[in-house]
């Protein structure tokens, strides 16, 4: 108890010091929190202190050393007495832990913490039957979302794909717009990666038309305008000139109104 209490106030001043920009004063509090908890082996203070040196790290840009405390602070949570505060921290932990192997350029290390995470987080993707209506948690669609980019990123096409597909059918079930689009953009990502130039078409052309669904489609005025001119580009290469026309037409006129501030209005699918 005396090891926690002591680590926990440690932390609350290296998070406080972190705030003020002092990051050398932070690092110094998190190893002293960290170490005390482990000499007293309070295992949920360690992860504390190890998932907050993590964040420091990968904030200030030092990508290994974010990776190095997020691997272990999942592990001092997982020796943590279970409970809702460990099974959180151990989740959060290699979620981000996940994120930092992305930007690491190790995708498929990411993938199978990401796999781990899922697990911890109760979510068994190999299970999901994409017919099925149950799948629709947002740790279903979280986790298989993370799968998903992660697989793309290693190159596992077949394998990104059906995580997409899963992701997509959660997203519909529960008209999750902004999941949808994300879902079919990156499954046009995949069809172009492998020139089939017609299955991006129709993931593009489903992203695009679903802008106008989002509860604020002004804030996504450059995206929708860019998914378009993708759009257009891999319509060009199928030689489809009517669709090319029109969706650059409606990338246009989507820019001249954002430039007029009179807000979207009227009918704006392709």
């Amino acid at each position: 108890m005396f090891a926690a209490h002591t680590s926990a106030r440690r932390l609350r001043r290296g998070l406080a010091a972190r705030d003020h920009g002092d990051v050398p004063e932070a690092r110094k509090l998190f190893e002293e929190a960290l170490r005390v908890a482990r000499l007293g082996d309070a295992w949920c203070a360690a992860g504390d202190a190890a998932s907050s040196w993590g964040d420091l790290e990968r904030d200030t840009g030092n990508l290994t050393e974010a990776e190095h405390h997020y691997r272990i602070g999942a592990v001092q949570y997982r020796r943590a007495e279970r409970s809702a505060r460990s099974a959180r921290g151990r989740v959060r932990c290699l979620e981000e832990l996940g994120d930092v192997l992305l930007a690491l350029g190790r995708p498929w290390d990411a993938y199978r913490v990401f796999q781990e995470g899922a697990e911890a987080a109760g979510v068994d993707p190999r299970a999901v039957d994409v017919r099925g209506a149950g799948f629709v948690t947002r740790e279903d669609l979280r986790w298989t979302s993370h799968l998903a980019t992660a697989a793309q990123a290693a190159g596992r096409r077949k394998l990104a794909e059906e995580h997409y597909e899963a992701v997509l059918h959660g997203c519909e079930t529960r008209r999750d717009v902004a999941g949808q689009i994300l879902c079919w953009q990156g499954l046009a990502a995949l069809a172009r990666d492998r020139m089939a130039w017609a299955d991006a078409a129709h993931s593009l052309e489903n992203a695009s038309n679903l802008y106008s669904a989002l509860p604020d489609p002004e804030a996504h005025t450059d995206e929708w305008v860019a998914c378009l001119r993708e759009l257009g580009a891999v319509c060009k290469t199928l030689g489809r000139r009517d669709e090319q026309i029109r969706a650059f037409k409606l990338a246009v006129r989507l820019e001249q109104i954002a430039a007029s501030g009179t807000g979207l209005a009227g009918d704006t699918s392709v």
